[in-house]
């Protein structure tokens, strides 16, 4: 037994969970988004520890500006 709104035919009877499968899509796509880009972009992050095994140190000679609006 399948649940309502799970196949194409029946998720055309019931046209209000299709924004629901959407917004949920979306909320998933930017949360593997999200986890990509720290696992990408995070200084305390290595993907080659024998390389680099401290890549923090690179960030501290670094200076970082903060624009207040």
């Amino acid at each position: 037994m399948v649940m309502p709104g799970m196949t194409l035919e029946s998720l055309k009877k019931h046209k209000s969970l299709i924004p629901l499968f959407f917004c949920l899509g979306l909320g998933m796509a930017g949360a593997g988004f999200y986890l990509t880009r720290l696992a990408m972009k995070n200084p305390e992050v290595t993907w080659h520890p024998k390389k680099n095994q401290e890549p923090w140190e690179e960030y501290k000679q670094k200076t970082y500006k903060i624009a207040a609006t």
